[in-house]
């Protein structure tokens, strides 16, 4: 059988304050056509199906369309474990009822983990738990860190499962050695909560969410990656879902295409506006840096007439005396009149202000200050 493995669907997911809805309405659509395409047995979403605990009622009708249309329209299983975006409650709710449609979801770790007997698979459900949960769950075991928690659940798993099947285990987690992303807001880089690449030892796949690159861990231990980019940071990337042959043991990726991509683009005014006049594609999400002038409010409506997706604009760096960096139009109103004067200058003039020009203007700026009338 075939198996399409994704995760951090990330419904309700805002970029810069935008909300995206549409886009994941499409994303879904998409992934719809690689399941029907592909003849997809089953369906894996290892955790973040929601951004948020608490999410928009749009959000939750694009989740229900989504398993809507794959239990009851193609009448394939969907797996589900939480992710720790998701709420654990809401969306394990009368998760047993829904195990009879083939809707199979786990919100919380529990002592005992059952298989679900998929055709020639068995799958194991882990969602995202913490430390305290596990010791909650595991009063008479010290654990000391979390891998030695999460050795102990897959080692309880490892016990009483059948090794004649194809045993798949899904969880939401941060493996070390992992990729990070731009967009991996959750991932935890102190290694608190890192999970060593060999508990996952003797599982013939391991389906895993929480990072949003795809990519290999080990052969057979993978990060199916999001469907969507979620920061302009994955702009270079592909994303794709993943499908898993139990017979063949092969992995492969599918790409999907999006309504709307994020591109970056970054040159001097008159490079970006030549591009942007003969850019085809007017309605991706855009973050323009402009290299060789001030993130003005003129400059930004000029490019907001041929991009009206426009979520992020930056200008160029401010110099000072010992510094170079890029600023926000935030940034640039705490320098000071005669910062602002000696920079104004320099971009103008290839000669710096004088001490004459200095000091006329610091006896302008005292005169204004002090609120006298004089020429």
């Amino acid at each position: 059988m075939k198996v399409l493995h994704t995760s951090d669907l990330h419904f309700g997911i805002y970029l810069y304050e935008h909300a995206i809805i549409d886009e994941q309405k499409y994303m879904v659509d998409s992934i719809i056509d690689v399941i029907k395409e592909n003849n997809i047995d089953a369906v894996i979403i290892a955790g973040d199906v929601f951004d948020k605990a608490i999410v928009s009622q749009k959000a939750l009708a694009l989740y229900d369309e989504l398993v809507t249309r794959l239990c009851s329209e193609i009448k394939i299983p969907v797996l589900i474990c939480a992710g720790n975006h998701d709420s654990s409650e809401r969306l394990s709710l009368c998760n047993k009822m829904l195990a009879e449609l083939g809707l199979y979801i786990e919100g919380r770790l529990t002592k005992d983990i059952k298989a679900i007997s998929v055709g020639n698979c068995d799958f194991y459900l882990v969602p995202y738990f913490n430390l305290d949960i596990a010791r909650m769950l595991f009063p008479d075991e010290s654990f000391e860190n979390y891998n030695q928690a999460y050795r102990f659940v897959c080692d309880k798993i490892r016990s009483e499962m059948d090794k004649s099947k194809t045993n798949i285990l899904i969880g939401h987690c941060f493996v070390a050695g992992a990729t990070l992303s731009e967009s991996d807001r959750g991932a935890k880089l102190g290694g608190a909560e890192c999970v060593a690449c060999d508990t996952f030892d003797n599982f013939d796949y391991v389906a895993l969410g929480h990072l949003h690159a795809p990519h290999n861990i080990a052969e057979k231990v993978r990060y199916s990656g999001t469907p969507y980019k979620y920061s302009f940071g994955e702009t270079k990337s592909q994303k794709t879902v993943t499908i898993f042959n139990t017979e063949t043991k092969e992995i492969s990726e599918v790409p999907l295409i999006p309504q709307r991509d994020l591109r970056v683009i970054e040159g001097t005014y008159l490079e970006l506006l030549d591009i942007a006049e003969n850019d085809e594609k007017k309605d991706d999400y855009m973050k323009i840096v402009v290299t060789d002038k001030y993130p003005t409010g003129d400059i930004y409506d000029t490019f907001k007439k041929h991009y009206e997706n426009i979520l992020c604009f930056e200008g160029m760096a401010v110099k000072s005396e010992s510094t170079m960096s890029t600023l926000t139009a935030k940034e640039i109103v705490k320098l000071s009149p005669v910062e602002l004067l000696k920079d104004y200058y320099s971009n103008k003039s290839d000669s710096e202000l004088g001490e004459f020009e200095l000091e006329w203007f610091e006896k302008a700026l005292n005169t204004v200050k002090g609120g006298e009338d004089k020429q």
